[in-house]
């Protein structure tokens, strides 16, 4: 049913049409090709919070700061576990478009894996699928996550006894820090 995913015209015409005005658009990093994505992290950002009314609404810095941590804006990095500029796993994948899954309610409809390496499918996904991670996140800690604590779910991390969960945050605690000067 129209309305509960988004297929490629689907995403194509609401980047296109989406109302830029009151956008709020991620800061400015300064690496090669951070400012690149930014449009695209604005709009999808917001149509997700105002899609599942979020609050509170999640942050394009966020976002940025994820991207940057996740592939350093290289639109298709070399990983064998996941593919694009957000870095989708085969199993976020298929997760975000099984009609009867943890996210049945708003999916992803006719994409292919090779289709990830499109920024402009990579990110409209990664931020759904960032928004999921922040319910999931809320609700193991009974309270609202930070912008961390939902980097972590999303990295898998969150509740991990393991010593890596420091190094995962490094890159995202400082590209975020940077994009809130």
């Amino acid at each position: 049913m129209k309305g509960t995913y988004l297929d490629h015209e689907e995403i194509a015409s609401t980047f296109k049409n989406y109302n830029r005005k009151n956008l709020v658009y991620p800061g400015k990093l300064g690496v090669q090709d951070s400012e690149k994505y930014d449009e695209l992290i604005a709009i999808w950002t917001d149509y997700f919070n105002k899609k599942f009314n979020s609050d509170p609404p999640l942050d394009p810095d966020m976002v940025k700061a994820l991207i940057q941590s996740e592939s350093d804006f290289i639109e298709n990095p070399k990983n064998p576990k996941a593919t694009g500029i957000i870095q989708i796993t085969s199993e976020t994948f298929q997760i975000l478009q099984e009609p009867s899954g943890e996210v049945k309610e708003f999916i992803f409809k006719g994409i292919k894996k090779k289709d990830l390496k499109d920024p402009a499918i990579n990110i409209p996904m990664g931020i759904r699928w960032l928004y999921r991670k922040k319910r999931l996140a809320d609700g193991k800690l009974g309270r609202a996550a930070s912008h961390e604590e939902v980097i972590l779910e999303y990295k898998g991390l969150l509740k991990s006894e393991s010593n890596y969960k420091e190094s995962a945050l490094k890159k995202y605690r400082k590209a975020y820090a940077t994009l809130k000067k």
